[in-house]
C-alpha cells in the first residue's frame, strides 16, 4: 500500500498524459455505502490480461493512498482492503500499468461509508448487537433484583416497605432504559429510511434494517413482556 504525497501523485498522472493505447480497467463492483465495521472491496475487468492494477483511493480530506491487484488470465481482477475505513465520503479510480505504460485513468466512482458500529480499543462493536446486548444486560439485572428482593421480602417482612420501594424505581429505570434503546433504534431505523429515498439499499444495508427491526421487535413485544409479567412479584 502506497501513501501519495502531491509529489508522487504528479509523478503518476504525469505519466497518464503520455500518449497511448492501453484502455483503463472498467470498476463494475464496488459498494456504495458500508457500515465503518465491514471491508471495503472493489473489483472489474481489464482489456490486458494478467496486467497490473493500480487502484486509488481518496478520502474527503484529500488523503489519497494506492493499491495493487493482478488480473487473471479472463482480465477479471478484485482488492479487498486489509482494514477498516474511517466513516465519511471517498472516492476510487484506477490505472492499468503494462511494462513502463500506463493507461488512462478510469472513471472514478463514490461510496461512503456509514458510521455504524463504534470502537474499544481495537474492537469494533455495532451499534444493532450493543443495543440488544444491554437491553438483555437490563432484564438480566431486573432479574436479579427480583429474586434478591424476593428473598428478602420472605425473610425480612419488616424491611417489605423498602424493599418494595426500591424495586419499583429499579423497574422504572430499566423501562427509562428500555424506551431510550427504543428510541435509538428508530432513529437508526430512520436514517436507514432516509437513505432508502436516495439510492437503493445495499444487502448489507437491508441486512442491518432487518436485524434492527428484529432488535426493536424484541424490545417491545419480549423484553416488556418479561417486564410486565414480573410486576406481580413487586407489587
Amino acid at each position: 500500500m502506497l501513501v501519495f504525497s502531491g509529489l508522487l501523485g504528479s509523478v503518476v498522472f504525469a505519466q497518464t498524459e503520455q500518449p497511448n493505447t492501453i484502455s483503463p480497467p472498467l470498476i463494475n463492483l464496488v459498494p456504495r455505502g458500508l457500515g465503518n465495521d465491514e471491508i471495503w472491496y472493489i473489483g472489474g475487468t481489464a482489456s490486458v490480461p494478467e496486467a497490473e492494477i493500480i487502484i486509488y483511493l481518496q478520502s474527503a480530506s484529500g488523503e489519497m493512498l494506492s493499491f495493487k491487484t493482478a488480473a487473471n488470465e479472463k482480465g477479471e481482477w478484485f482488492y479487498s482492503h486489509t482494514g477498516f475505513l474511517k466513516e465519511g465520503r471517498y472516492k476510487s479510480w484506477t490505472q492499468l500499468k503494462q511494462d513502463q505504460q500506463f493507461s488512462p485513468p478510469s472513471p472514478e466512482v463514490a461510496f461512503d461509508i456509514l458510521p455504524t458500529a463504534f470502537r474499544i480499543g481495537k474492537i469494533r462493536i455495532s451499534y444493532a448487537d450493543f443495543y440488544l446486548a444491554f437491553a438483555l444486560a437490563l432484564l438480566a439485572v431486573l432479574a436479579a433484583l427480583s429474586v434478591f428482593f424476593a428473598y428478602h421480602f420472605r425473610n425480612y417482612y419488616q424491611k417489605n416497605s423498602r424493599l418494595r420501594k426500591e424495586m419499583r424505581e429499579a423497574e422504572e429505570e430499566v423501562r427509562k432504559g428500555f424506551a431510550l434503546l427504543r428510541q435509538d433504534i428508530r432513529a437508526e431505523i430512520d436514517f436507514i429510511g432516509k437513505i432508502k429515498k436516495s439510492r437503493n439499499l445495499s444487502a448489507n444495508e437491508r441486512f442491518r434494517e432487518e436485524k434492527l427491526f428484529n432488535d426493536l421487535n424484541l424490545i417491545e413485544n419480549q423484553i416488556m413482556k418479561e417486564i410486565e409479567d414480573m410486576e406481580p412479584i413487586i407489587s
